[in-house]
């Protein structure tokens, strides 16, 4: 028996970390002699089966998801059938197809949790009713119905006719505007020359 006080040294003998040692300790999976020491032969042995147990339940629970343990075709048996793969083998489809079918309400367990071939074989022959679509759905405006169309002349050109009322309102303001200033220029003009005849005649009193 081979036995080492220092754990860094008995991971280095094994080939793993003092920190992997140690958490094997905590664990409860590995322990010291009564005088301190490792016994490295029991750690290989201890570390070596807890892996053997680990491995074996991590393929167990592998074949419990994906049906692994179900390759081998099975005779049917009075009570139904428990394996959703093995369903599928029966029937030539797809396990996919018989989950869709189960969700769809096409087909359904029996109250123990197995399948019945032949009433599942009569729930695939049978369609989902199709679901109630509406008219109209979330697309194109040209997929909309008239009463859209009449709805959005009423939102686009009504707010264009009002401001075209605007603007016309403002475009004959301007021109009443400019008549009024055409029909004063020709008294603006007397006004400038009396203006200026007025400052010659006081520049000429000056002189």
């Amino acid at each position: 028996m081979t036995s080492i006080t220092s754990t860094r040294a008995a991971a280095r003998q094994l080939g793993l970390s003092d920190t992997a040692l140690h958490k094997a300790e905590r664990a409860g999976r590995i322990t010291r002699e009564a005088d301190g020491s490792w016994d490295l032969e029991g750690i290989r042995r201890s570390l070596a089966s807890t892996l053997t147990r680990k491995k074996s339940t991590k393929a167990a629970a592998w074949r419990d998801r994906v049906g692994a343990g179900d390759d081998v075709v099975r005779p049917v048996s009075a009570g139904g059938i428990a394996s959703t793969r093995e369903l599928g083998r029966q029937l030539g489809i797809s396990h996919t197809a018989l989950m869709k079918a189960e969700r769809a309400g096409r087909i359904a367990r029996g109250l123990d949790g197995r399948w019945d071939l032949e009433k599942v074989r009569a729930g695939l022959t049978t369609r989902p009713d199709p679901a109630e679509r509406a008219p109209y759905g979330s697309r194109g405006p040209w997929a909309k119905p008239a009463q859209y169309f009449s709805k959005l002349d009423t939102d686009i050109i009504g707010p264009v006719r009002n401001i075209h009322t605007e603007l016309e309102a403002a475009r004959r303001a301007l021109q009443r505007a400019a008549e009024q200033i055409s029909a004063l220029y020709p008294e603006i003009l007397r006004l400038e020359r009396a203006c200026d005849a007025a400052i010659a005649a006081q520049e000429r009193g000056n002189e």
